[in-house]
C-alpha cells in the first residue's frame, strides 16, 4: 500500500501543475463548456485512472524499466516519430510551468516577469541534477499539501461565497465530453516518462490501486476547483490565476497559502516535464556531471519562451496537443486490448 501511495502521489504531482493549480486548465476546459453538467469531470477522472494502469501494466509485465523501451514497445515503427513528439510536448510543458511562475510573481510584486521564470527555471535545475528518488522525494512532500491547499480555498469559495454566478450558456454534451477526453489525453499523454520507472518491480494490485487512488484524488480535485469557479464565473472566466484570485476573496491568509500551494504546483510538474526530457537522453548521459549539464541546458532553452501570456499558452499550445495526444491515448488502449 505503501509504494501505491508513492506512486499515486507522484502521478497526481505531474498533473496538478500550474494550468490545473492556478485554475485556469479547469476553466478552459471544464467551466467554459459548463457549469451544470457533471459528466465531464467523471469523464476525465475515469480517463486518469484507466490511462495510468494501462501504462503501468504493461511495463511491469514486460519488465520494462524506461520509458524509450515502452514507446518501442507500443509504437513499433512509429516509435522515432512518437518519441520526438513526446519530446517536443514535454519542452513546451516545461517552459509552460516557467511561464505559470512568472504569471505568479508578477501578480504579487513589482518584480519583472522574468523573475519567476528564472527561479522556477533554478529550482527545476536542483531538482533535475538527483536521479528519480529526488523526484519521488518531492512529490510525497509537496503534493500532499497542494492537495489540502486546493480542498481548503476550493470549500471556502463554496460554503462562504456571496451570490453565485453561474455561467449562462451550455454546449452540447459531446462537446462536454471532447473537451474532458481532450484534458484527459494531453495530461497523460508523457505520463509514462514517470510511471514506468516507478512501475518496476510491482505487482498488479499494487499498481491498479496507485491508479485508482490517483484518478480518484485527480477527479475531486476537478470537481472542487469546477465548483467554486462556477459560483464565481463572471468574475473569473478570463483571469489568467482565477484559483488565486477566488483565495484573495477568502482573506489575506488564504491567498498566501494558495500562493504556496501554486508555486508547488508549478513545481512538481515542471520537475517531472524536465525528468522526462532527460530520460529521452539516458543513453547519453553516463555521468553525474553530464546529467547536470544536461539540466542546466534544458532549463535555460526553456526561459525565453516562457515570457508568452500563460493564460494563451495554456489556451492554445495545450489544446493543440491535447487533440494529438488523443491518438497516442487510444494507441495505447489498442496495444493493450491486443
Amino acid at each position: 500500500m505503501k509504494k501505491s501511495i508513492k506512486i499515486s502521489l507522484v502521478y497526481i504531482g505531474l498533473i496538478i501543475g500550474a494550468g490545473f493549480a492556478s485554475g485556469r486548465e479547469v476553466m478552459e476546459y471544464f467551466n467554459l463548456r459548463s457549469n451544470t453538467s457533471l459528466c465531464g469531470v467523471l469523464t476525465a477522472a475515469v480517463m486518469f485512472a484507466a490511462a495510468a494502469y494501462i501504462i503501468m501494466s504493461k511495463a511491469a509485465e514486460n519488465g520494462i524499466s524506461d520509458f524509450d523501451t515502452y514507446v518501442d514497445s507500443v509504437a513499433g515503427r512509429a516509435a522515432v516519430w512518437v518519441k520526438n513528439f513526446m519530446m517536443i510536448y514535454m519542452f513546451c510543458g516545461l517552459f509552460t510551468m516557467f511561464s505559470g511562475s512568472s504569471a505568479l510573481v508578477y501578480s504579487l510584486s513589482v518584480l519583472p516577469k522574468t523573475t519567476g521564470a528564472v527561479l522556477m527555471a533554478l529550482v527545476c535545475f536542483f531538482v533535475l541534477s538527483f536521479d528519480m528518488r529526488g523526484i519521488v522525494a518531492v512529490n510525497v512532500i509537496l503534493v500532499p499539501l497542494m492537495v489540502l491547499g486546493i480542498v481548503y480555498v476550493a470549500v471556502c469559495t463554496i460554503i462562504f461565497r456571496d451570490a453565485a454566478a453561474f455561467s449562462t450558456y451550455e454546449f452540447a454534451s459531446g462537446e462536454i465530453l471532447l473537451s474532458a477526453v481532450c484534458y484527459a489525453a494531453y495530461n497523460t499523454v508523457t505520463a509514462g516518462a514517470v510511471l514506468v520507472p516507478l512501475s518496476n518491480g510491482s505487482d498488479k494490485r499494487t499498481l491498479g490501486r496507485a491508479s485508482i487512488i490517483g484518478g480518484f484524488i485527480i477527479g475531486l480535485l476537478i470537481l472542487l476547483v469546477w465548483l467554486a469557479q462556477g459560483l464565481n464565473f463572471d468574475a473569473l472566466w478570463n483571469s489568467e490565476l482565477p484559483m488565486l484570485e477566488l483565495a484573495a476573496l477568502c482573506g489575506k491568509t488564504c491567498k498566501r497559502v494558495y500562493t504556496a500551494v501554486l508555486f508547488m504546483a508549478i513545481c512538481t510538474t515542471a520537475v517531472s516535464y524536465g525528468f522526462g526530457l532527460l530520460s529521452h537522453f539516458s543513453g547519453r548521459i553516463k555521468t553525474r556531471r553530464q546529467r547536470v549539464l544536461f539540466a542546466a541546458v534544458i532549463c535555460l532553452a526553456a526561459l525565453p519562451p516562457a515570457m508568452y501570456g500563460f493564460s494563451s499558452l495554456v489556451a492554445r499550445l495545450y489544446s493543440l496537443f491535447g487533440y494529438i495526444g488523443m491518438i497516442w491515448i487510444l494507441w495505447i488502449v489498442i496495444d493493450r486490448i491486443r
